[in-house]
């Protein structure tokens, strides 16, 4: 029996495809932690009523303890803050008319960390159908 010998090249290559694997898992671990999550994140309105009453839950969870404040970007002053927090929920009723985007902010620095967004939907109806055919009405 003849074996073939390996070639330095498909080991190396083998060996960089490994390491870009576990790369990428860590990085898809380490991104989703430090996230803003908001529920739910979307609201329709009508011509009826075109404002949108929420009851929103954010949400946040990071890797180690921050002192963070929740702003939202067309309010002067801040929602909440949490002060050395790994984790934190916070539920809100709010009432919008359009878009609304959420800022985490460090109060220190006013760095923002990250942002998340509730998008407004405006529900039209569909146009009632007409009637098609002749008009066999003559009188």
């Amino acid at each position: 029996m003849i074996s073939k010998p390996y070639h330095s090249s498909s080991l190396w290559l083998t060996y960089c495809t490994y390491c870009s694997l576990i790369l990428a898992c860590f990085v898809s671990l380490t991104s989703l932690a430090d996230e803003l999550k908001i529920t739910p994140n979307t609201c329709a309105v009508t011509l009826e009523k075109p404002d949108c009453h929420l009851d929103l839950l954010i949400e946040y969870q990071s890797d180690i303890p921050q002192s963070l404040c929740v702003w939202l970007t067309t309010e002067a002053v801040a929602l909440t803050c949490f002060e050395d927090s790994l984790n934190f929920k916070y539920q809100v009723q709010l009432t919008l008319a359009k878009d609304a985007l959420f800022e985490l902010r460090d109060p220190q620095s006013n760095h923002i960390v990250t942002t998340a967004s509730v998008k407004v939907a405006k529900f039209e109806p569909a146009n009632p159908r007409r009637r098609r055919g002749l008009n066999w009405n003559l009188l």
